[in-house]
């Protein structure tokens, strides 16, 4: 027998919660579980109604609120295909993800992007437009809903459910296909593997549409509640957690560093807190002991990317600052994936020795959307090839040491830019570092530092190359150094190391 899939689960879970509150956010809209299975089918009808058939394509910008979250569900429970659009993202990025993914229809929360919300309409003339709130473009939501029958057809299991859109720092962006029965695989392995409370209060404080999202039916499965914050910011966070009973937080690194950094964070009341799941980009380990000093042993990493969500996550008891380079660990393989670290020629690696990071299970995606050759390249020989490179430990923890396209070969040698990263996030000024390789005509490639330095710290160029060296020798010693005031980020929350370089070599 085939396992639930995504809108089976969901649909269980909201049926299980029945009266209690399932997603809550801002405005004050409270939504109990049967009170959201119907929003859900109710905008399931509506979109069938407005020319939507199984398979077609739906696109929606929208910041955390709960109708944002039902028009996902509400593709899903009708067939239809959900795109979401990245609330960061730029104006180029957002067309060119509706006119890649084939939409007939676009969603826009028209009261938190009104200006790109009309920008996105008329540059799409044809396409059909359907705002969250009311506005002078496209037809409000509230205007066309009105009581209808549930759809009598239910979703399969090889339907198409999500494409999402990878970060295209190195080129076009790429549609992440997942279906029905990954998307469903995906929540079943997060709420065994990531550990949750028994009775979990989660706050999405970044967007739902992207890595917080795969947080949202886990919760619901296990009778839990979702609150949705539209933006983050440390003090909103923080106040969650003291007058709103949330326990469980998923942060991204620079998260996690901004209430570190908030002021007289040591004196809040952080009590209620039982969980915070961290990923989407690697965390300095000083930082991570600073973290756990803060909050206690309720971390949980969790490594994953678009096209597979699932590779590995290190559960709080394993992050133990007593082992050697525990905390610059991944983790080991999430339960049900299979993990392994391969030459250039797909052998496998002995632990140590480092290579490609590959990955297979069932939360691996199907291909990238209308790319055939790229689908073929990224899952050949049975494995997804995620273009980071790492090595294993005797133990089974992955440790990440670079994305293949930011090796950095100087003189002959292979750079890591995040080994000199960590190098000089070890100094006590450094607040964030990134590293690129520049054309160099008498190293190939020289190696080239961007750093953030700590409020009110000061700190020379010429004092924190000679700490690196000192710390890690010549080899991962900068030949060059600039200091900024903040690092270049992606649309997705990560460094923009592309920008970095571009920036460079134009200059």
């Amino acid at each position: 027998m085939a396992s639930p899939h995504y809108t089976e689960l969901l649909n269980t879970a909201l049926a299980d919660i029945g009266d209690g509150v399932a997603v809550a956010d801002v405005t004050g809209e409270l939504y109990s579980g049967h009170a959201l299975r119907q929003r859900i089918e109710t905008l399931a009808s509506l979109l069938r109604s407005l020319g939507l058939g199984r398979g077609d394509g739906l696109v929606q910008l929208a910041a955390n609120r709960v109708d944002a979250f039902a028009i996902m569900a509400a593709c899903l429970r009708a067939g239809i295909r959900y795109t979401p659009l990245h609330p960061l993202g730029s104006l180029a990025q957002q067309q060119f993800v509706i006119e890649d993914s084939g939409a007939k229809l676009l969603v826009v929360d028209s009261e938190a992007f009104t200006e790109r919300g009309v920008a996105l309409a008329s540059g799409f003339p044809e396409l059909a437009v359907v705002t969250l709130a009311k506005a002078d473009f496209g037809e409000y939501l509230g205007d066309l809903l009105e009581d209808r029958p549930w759809l009598d057809e239910q979703p399969e299991g090889e339907d198409i459910a999500w494409v999402s859109y990878t970060g295209g720092t190195t080129g076009d962006p790429k549609g992440v296909v997942h279906t029905q029965a990954g998307m469903g695989a995906i929540a079943e392995m997060a709420r065994a593997a990531w550990e949750f409370p028994e009775n979990p209060h989660f706050l999405a404080s970044s967007p739902i549409s992207h890595a917080a999202g795969f947080l949202v039916l886990p919760v619901l499965m296990l009778g839990g509640r979702v609150s949705l914050l539209p933006a983050f910011s440390p003090e909103s966070v923080i106040r969650a957690v003291e007058n709103e009973g949330v326990n469980t937080l998923f942060l991204v690194p620079s998260m996690i560093y901004a209430i570190l950094d908030h002021p007289n964070v040591d004196q809040r009341d952080l009590s209620n807190l039982e969980h915070i799941i961290y990923a989407s980009a690697p965390i300095a380990p000083e930082r991570l002991r600073d973290a756990l000093h803060l909050f206690g042993p309720i971390l949980h990493q969790c490594y994953g990317q678009t096209e597979s969500i699932h590779i590995t996550c290190m559960a709080p008891h394993e992050h133990n600052p007593a082992v050697h380079r525990r905390l610059e660990s991944a983790g080991r393989a999430t339960p049900g994936m299979s993990v392994s670290v391969v030459d250039a020629s797909g052998a496998s690696l002995p632990p140590g020795e480092v290579g490609e990071i590959v990955v297979s299970g069932p939360s691996v995606l199907q291909g990238y959307w209308q790319r055939p050759e790229a689908s073929a390249q990224a899952l050949r020989s049975g494995w997804l090839h995620t273009g980071d490179v790492g090595f294993m430990d005797d133990a089974g923890f992955l440790f990440i040491v670079d994305r293949l396209k930011d090796m950095i070969i100087s003189g002959g040698f292979n750079v890591y830019s995040r080994d000199v990263e960590q190098a000089l996030m070890k100094h006590d000024s450094v607040e964030a570092a990134a590293v690129v390789g520049l054309p160099d005509k008498k190293w190939g490639e020289c190696v080239h530092a961007l750093v953030v330095l700590k409020p009110d710290s000061s700190c020379s160029a010429e004092e924190l190359l000679g700490f690196v060296k000192a710390q890690a020798g010549s080899l991962l010693t900068p030949k060059s150094l600039e200091f900024g005031a903040a690092l270049p980020l992606t649309n997705l929350g990560k460094v923009d190391k592309k920008a970095i370089k571009l920036r460079l070599i134009a200059a």
